[in-house]
């Protein structure tokens, strides 16, 4: 079991916070005197889904479930698409952000680009809150010296992703969407993602995607993403 101080957060949302996430291999009675320890304005738990025992342990102790992030990855095998969707992926580049592509992007998160996450989902905290935590985050990924990549369609900027290379293989995306401009058309920022990991010189890409969020899920599988493992989350406002 990890305990986590997420001082960031008191940044992002003004409360002090607790992440506590139960490993694979965690014993209940092992755990269950350190987790009783744990205080803080705002705690989130997360345990793999067939840690039954402690995921029942969590809930009886005033956790309330939010979602479930499942994580997935690709091979980088070829996509087959129709031909509306090639022509599309055809007239779709990417380029390294400058300065403002960073604040077009930053305006595009104030509008509502993230809705279902556990943040934004959560009356304590709200839209409003939901947005600067991703800025936020965005900017620390810049100086840890992330990949932040504006996706251009015709030469417009028409969403971004953030990577992170784990090792000499495989790559972590860490974030991304479309701009409100090009939601739901099916331009294959997903797509695109996995040809900056192949010029990269990566043989794997993973990521991680909400339970709550339905559209990109789907989205994932569509683009041959396989999941690999699942994890509960809970949290807990101690006012």
């Amino acid at each position: 079991m990890k305990i986590i101080d997420a001082v960031w957060e008191k940044r992002n949302l003004g409360v002090s916070a607790i992440e506590i996430e139960f490993e694979n291999d965690d014993v209940l009675e092992k755990c269950m005197d350190d987790f009783q320890k744990v205080s803080s304005d705002y705690i989130a738990v997360k345990v793999p889904t067939h840690l039954t025992d402690i995921t029942d342990y969590v809930q009886k102790n005033g956790y309330s479930y939010v979602e479930d992030i499942i994580h997935v990855e690709h091979d980088l095998s070829p996509i087959k698409r129709s031909v509306v969707l090639q022509r599309l992926y055809d007239n779709t580049s990417y380029k390294i952000m400058d300065k403002n592509d960073i604040s077009e992007l930053f305006d595009e998160m104030k509008d509502d680009m993230f809705v279902t996450d556990r943040i934004s989902n959560d009356s304590y905290f709200g839209q409003n809150q939901a947005a600067d935590r991703y800025i936020n985050w965005v900017k620390d990924l810049i100086d840890q010296n992330a990949y932040v990549y504006a996706i251009t369609y015709k030469n417009e900027n028409s969403g971004f992703v953030v990577l992170r290379k784990i090792d000499e293989n495989s790559y972590a995306s860490v974030l991304g969407a479309a701009y409100k401009k090009y939601r739901k058309t099916g331009l294959g920022i997903i797509q695109k993602e996995q040809e900056i990991v192949r010029n990269l010189g990566g043989k794997r890409v993973v990521t991680s995607v909400s339970s709550n969020n339905v559209g990109q899920l789907k989205a994932l599988i569509l683009n041959g993403y396989k999941p690999y493992s699942i994890e509960h989350v809970f949290i807990k406002h101690n006012d």
